[in-house]
């Protein structure tokens, strides 16, 4: 019924969008609009500890899902709490040269990220990131 219209000899991914919408419209199914957003993966964000000190492999962010990678280099355990708009997560708590992760969605706005272990947040184990 419907002819695939071909790049080089293959469908692109758009093609496969556009005949499910089709294949809706044609069959009185419902039409949802789908964004790229909407089928892309969680965006890795590495993230490094150490006493007393966190460091970002991004550092510019936008709303979307983010699993940031965490690697304890330092030498006592360490973790990361996320506190902005909507979240409210902490990662588990590694020793030294373990690794850990934490996967959150982060919207428009101020995010607060920190360790969370004793007294880590006030020796300087935080940061302030902005989405946008």
């Amino acid at each position: 019924m419907f002819a695939a219209i071909r790049s080089r000899g293959r469908p692109g991914p758009a093609m496969g969008l556009v005949a499910a919408a089709l294949t809706l419209a044609v069959c009185g199914g419902t039409t949802v609009a789908v964004t790229p957003q909407a089928w892309a993966s969680d965006t890795p964000v590495k993230v490094t500890e150490r006493e007393f000190s966190i460091g970002l492999s991004k550092k510019s962010l936008s709303p979307g899902t983010y699993t940031f990678k965490i690697k304890n280099v330092g030498t006592v355990p360490h973790g990361l709490s996320v506190k902005g708009p909507g979240v409210d997560s902490t990662s588990s708590i590694v020793p030294g040269g373990k690794a850990t992760e934490l996967t959150v969605t982060l919207k428009k706005g101020k995010y607060r990220l920190w360790c969370p272990v004793d007294k880590h947040r006030a020796m300087g184990m935080v940061k302030t990131i902005k989405v946008r």
